[in-house]
């Protein structure tokens, strides 16, 4: 089968065969072990086959092609599987031609170029004066460019500073809810601490807004306390949840890969977090 893999499938075949009328469990145990073996190189087989069809989707190329019309040859291999090397082969085929066409056009536009300057001087002046031109003209919109992009620059850079100092802003208003929730052993939302806040704008903000205000509402939060913003997490929605997964990134704590240990890990904290009320 090492040998032959395009015999691996008619040998798996007549293995599968044997054991059905092989009644001898020494030989049995042989034929079990013979076709695990197969079956281990079909699957590998198969799956080279899909590493082959999936390059050939990407980008058809000859030696690619070359491997798939020997991997066609397995009798295993589906219809479906040789329809995409048959419709891969057209496409090569086609981007052959279309290369070609490409290549024998630019050579004809160079030969009628040189024809053309050959036969008209005064055409290849206006050609130079022309590009002089154009090279003011970049010249001109390069540095109009420039003076943009610092003047983008300068107003993203305010409006950065700008967010900087509304998040700080809204930094306390957050974790005051979040104490209050807590001392009343309840979970809240952003809405909430919007509407209770009078900061309204919390249940509008982004993520990233969101991860940078509870980061900074965390900072003096000790090492192996638990997070105020345990009371956010412990909604158990998914976008709660993917918040203070990042969060807890952000501060270098672990964080269970599966979301209902992650949920049962914030719901603890919340219960760690009554009790220091």
């Amino acid at each position: 089968m090492r040998d032959r893999p395009d015999r691996l499938y008619s040998a798996v075949r007549t293995i599968q065969q044997l054991m059905e009328v092989e009644k001898v469990p020494e030989n049995i145990a042989r034929l079990r072990l013979a076709l695990g073996r197969g079956q281990a190189q079909l699957d590998e087989r198969a799956r080279q086959r899909r590493t082959v069809l999936a390059q050939l989707r990407e980008q058809p190329t000859f030696l690619v092609l070359t491997e798939a019309t020997q991997l066609m040859r397995d009798l295993d291999v589906t219809a479906e599987e040789r329809e995409a090397v048959r419709v891969a082969r057209v496409r090569y085929n086609q981007e052959q031609a279309a290369r070609q066409r490409e290549l024998e056009e630019r050579r004809a536009a160079r030969q009628a170029q040189r024809e053309t300057e050959r036969r008209e001087q005064t055409e290849q002046q206006l050609a130079e004066q022309r590009e002089r031109n154009e090279a003011v003209r970049r010249d001109r919109a390069e540095r109009a460019l420039a003076v943009r992009r610092e003047q983008e620059e300068a107003a993203e850079r305010q409006a950065q500073q700008k967010r900087a100092e509304r998040l700080g802003y809204l930094a306390p208003f957050v974790m005051g809810a979040l104490k209050k929730a807590a001392r009343e052993e309840r979970v809240t939302t952003w809405r909430e601490m919007g509407d209770k806040t009078g900061q309204r704008e919390l249940s509008r903000l982004t993520h990233q807004d969101k991860l940078t205000l509870l980061e900074t509402a965390e900072s003096k939060t000790l090492p192996g306390s638990p997070l105020w913003s345990a009371v956010l997490a412990a909604t158990g929605s998914d976008d709660a949840l993917r918040l203070h997964r990042d969060l807890l990134h952000r501060l270098q704590r672990p964080a269970p890969a599966d979301d209902t240990d992650l949920l049962a890990q914030f719901t603890a904290e919340c219960v760690q977090l009554r009790r220091q009320w």
